[in-house]
């Protein structure tokens, strides 16, 4: 009975390294600031990036919100969408503590297309006093991009 339960024990460990599952992407620092003069409130309303550390998505590129999602008096809610142009984009969902002082809030893209393909990534948004909004986070790009 004894020797069963190794044998049995000792299957068990090879079949369970055998069929390990893959190693998750790294996660890269993402550093984004972007400045909202001319977001309206209005759907989709937009901020430009005005730094990035990740070359995907360069100074320029705008961020579409469409929302609210939620109606709420303390926080805002919105889809979002990081439009680099022709066809590179990436989805998500922010969702700002606007009655904070000052506002506090958290983005996450799940999904992206282009060279944003497989984009995933979390960050932190804050402003500073200068109303420049910052993210400051972590991201994976797909198997695709991580092979280029």
């Amino acid at each position: 009975m004894r020797l069963f339960i190794l044998s049995a024990g000792a299957t068990l460990a090879l079949a369970s390294t055998a069929f390990a599952a893959p190693t998750a992407p790294a996660t890269q620092p993402l550093k984004i600031s972007k400045e909202c003069s001319q977001f309206t409130g209005d759907t989709p309303s937009f901020c430009t990036i005005t730094e990035s550390n990740l070359e995907a998505i360069p100074a320029g590129t705008k961020i579409l919100y469409y929302g609210p999602v939620i109606t709420n008096p303390l926080f805002s809610s919105s889809n979002a969408v990081i439009a680099v142009g022709n066809g590179d984009s990436a989805l998500g969902y922010c969702i700002v503590y606007e009655s904070a002082s000052p506002p506090l809030g958290t983005c996450a893209f799940h999904a992206g297309s282009g060279t944003l393909a497989g984009f995933q990534a979390i960050v932190k948004v804050t402003v500073d006093d200068k109303q420049i909004w910052h993210w400051d986070g972590g991201y994976v790009l797909g198997a695709t991009q991580a092979a280029k």
